[in-house]
């Protein structure tokens, strides 16, 4: 599979279904974000692991939604966006760290082979909120179009791992975008293996959440997806 041609069957989706959603958000273009899309990288594609790391949404992403539509070049900015974030350093972003974990442990280093995700398209800014932009709760509108569009970009990309560090409350989400489950093992609300479609799936707490066990659940997702993989992987990958 090329680049290229991956990424035109994709952004012609973005196009198609973000003219259908605008009618539906455009009475929320001052309160969401300009959308989370994907710009597929050779490296994913080429991955003998391709590995799917999905979050719950930004944190303020790209500017507003209603800037967004009013670019004819929309698409284009919003995959410089999100190309823009490979070259950043992780910083202290808890996320980013697992991301160059997740790199180090399937794809050699390389977070360009490890496709960032996220099941909310949008951040929702309150500013009595304060940091957290949750959006899972803002309207059926976004949570739609957010679902659609995950569906789409995983029956596209193919990957082998989802990892969703979300945590338990964007669970309903994450059942909407893979309605095909078959757990492997639960431990409640911490950490949830199963299988959907031939895709080996985690879900478990977001990497920035205050809990003493988000370390020990992140090591036993690498250590048991590498195993899964073993044969895929040029040596037995550990942190």
């Amino acid at each position: 599979m090329l680049k290229d041609d991956v990424q035109a069957v994709l952004d012609t989706y973005y196009v198609g279904a973000l003219a259908a959603a605008k009618s539906g958000l455009a009475q929320h273009f001052h309160e969401l974000s300009a959308p989370f899309l994907l710009s597929v990288s050779q490296a994913y594609l080429d991955a003998p692991v391709r590995v799917m790391f999905i979050g719950k949404e930004t944190n303020g992403w790209c500017g507003k939604l209603g800037a967004f539509y009013e670019r004819p070049d929309r698409i284009d900015i919003a995959k410089a966006r999100y190309e823009n974030q490979h070259a950043r350093g992780t910083g202290n972003s808890e996320l980013l760290r697992r991301w160059k974990r997740f790199a180090d442990a399937f794809a050699g280093g390389d977070r360009a082979a490890v496709c960032w995700n996220n099941l909310m398209k949008m951040d929702w800014h309150r500013p009595k909120r304060g940091y957290s932009r949750t959006s899972i709760g803002h309207s059926d509108h976004l949570f739609d179009f957010s679902i659609a569009a995950v569906k789409f970009e995983i029956e596209l990309l193919k990957p082998d791992l989802i990892i969703f560090g979300s945590g338990h409350t964007y669970d309903r989400a994450l059942k909407a975008v893979l309605p095909e489950r078959q757990t492997v093992k639960v431990e409640p609300k911490a950490l949830w293996h199963f299988r959907s479609n031939g895709i080996e799936c985690f879900r478990t707490f977001h990497p920035g959440a205050r809990d003493k066990h988000v370390k020990e659940c992140y090591r036993k997702i690498i250590d048991t997806a590498s195993n899964a993989f073993r044969e895929r992987l040029p040596q037995k990958a550990s942190l």
